[in-house]
């Protein structure tokens, strides 16, 4: 049993109803596969059981023969409440899905409580059994001893979970056609095609949604939507902005990003490590490898990271400000890097922010290509993306 299969045990023995969000690639599949073996499959894709649901869900989750293995829960989003009301022991249940955006609708609208479920991203590969990324002293002396990886060609290549080229088109094909057009309101393949391109065109930036709707020319509205439709396979990852910090105008929108710059750089058309340095995508998609590898080790136990990121109305940004244990880590991602007495002033913004959350300042942190993993001064790091 590796560290996700765990920690999917651990939520199911404190009464919680886990969502696993299936993106479909060869290692999810497989790891899905074995995680479901002993449970008896309920595949709610088809037609028999979606009418039996939407008939009598709370009867239909009272009626199911445990442990249940509720397969492409996409399809009846009413029963997700039904199954918090049943009554039914949640340890026994087990549900995965393709699109998420109408089950967490439900929840939004209170029909069942958010602390009893957890709709948790299937790894793309096979999880290390490394700890989830938290810049204390221990980790970031242990990241200066590990060997260092091809920058560029893991932009490129990506997670590598959809093959080549060709197999990552049929995914997305996939996502389209069956994640998005058969289970959404959106209806137009090729506009929606055009706004997934324009939304890899602006991935690592904070979201305008009039600017991205005029470009793709839909509403404001549709575009936030059609955002969360995304959100919801999987393929994008929402970041949101810290709520305050005392004396700061701040963004309220989210931050935007792939989960795999594989996908991106098939979008955009970067085929090798040279078209990449070439583009004016290369910061932002160097920002999205990085905030991906660091989430990665996080969902690998199931779990996301509790971060946020800050940017002002004088367009100072941390790029991640991420707590754990009563302290807050602020992170700058900046593949040219900055010097360290820039890093510090920086940093300086988010003490009166720690006071406000109640918490303490950790150490902080230049993630950058700039030089080696090293401790610049008392309390301040740069890292070696490289290492990472």
């Amino acid at each position: 049993m590796n560290i996700f299969e765990k920690s999917i045990k651990e939520l199911q023995l404190n009464n919680v109803l886990v969502v696993l969000k299936v993106a479909g690639g060869a290692y999810d599949s497989q790891l899905l596969q074995e995680m479901v073996k002993e449970y008896k499959l309920v595949d709610l894709s088809l037609p028999v059981l979606r009418l039996q649901v939407e008939q009598n869900p709370l009867g239909f989750a009272q009626s199911l023969e445990l442990p249940a293995y509720l397969a492409n829960m996409q399809y009846t989003p009413s029963l997700l409440p039904a199954l918090l009301a049943s009554g039914i022991p949640l340890d026994k249940v087990i549900a995965s899905c393709s699109q998420s955006y109408y089950l967490q609708e439900h929840l939004d609208k209170g029909e069942g409580s958010h602390a009893n479920v957890a709709f948790v991203d299937m790894p793309l590969k096979e999880p290390e059994e490394e700890p989830s990324f938290v810049p204390t002293v221990e980790q970031l002396a242990a990241l200066a001893q590990k060997p260092r990886t091809d920058i560029l060609q893991a932009i490129v290549k990506g997670s590598g979970a959809w093959g080549d080229r060709d197999s990552m088109a049929v995914h997305l094909r996939k996502v389209l056609q069956q994640d998005i057009m058969e289970l959404t309101t959106a209806s137009d393949d090729i506009k929606f095609y055009r706004f997934l391109c324009t939304a890899a065109s602006l991935t690592g930036t904070v979201i305008n949604y009039t600017t991205l709707a005029n470009t793709v020319g839909i509403a404001a509205p549709t575009a936030k939507q059609w955002l969360r439709f995304l959100a919801g396979t999987g393929l994008v990852y929402l970041l949101q902005p810290v709520d305050s910090v005392p004396g700061k105008r701040i963004m309220k929108a989210p931050k935007l990003y792939f989960r795999d710059t594989g996908i991106v750089c098939a979008l955009l058309q970067i085929n090798d490590g040279v078209s990449l340095v070439q583009s004016v995508y290369f910061k932002k998609l160097y920002e999205n490898y990085v905030v991906n590898k660091l989430r990665a080790s996080y969902l690998s136990r199931g779990m996301e990271p509790d971060w946020y990121f800050y940017r002002d109305s004088n367009a100072k940004e941390i790029s991640l400000v991420l707590h754990d244990k009563g302290l807050v880590y602020p992170m700058i991602i900046d593949k040219d890097g900055m010097k360290g007495n820039k890093l510090q002033k920086s940093f300086v913004i988010m003490e009166s922010y720690a006071e406000e959350q109640g918490l303490e300042m950790g150490n902080g942190v230049l993630l950058s290509s700039s030089g080696e993993t090293q401790e610049l001064c008392a309390g301040l790091w740069r890292v070696d993306v490289a290492q990472v």
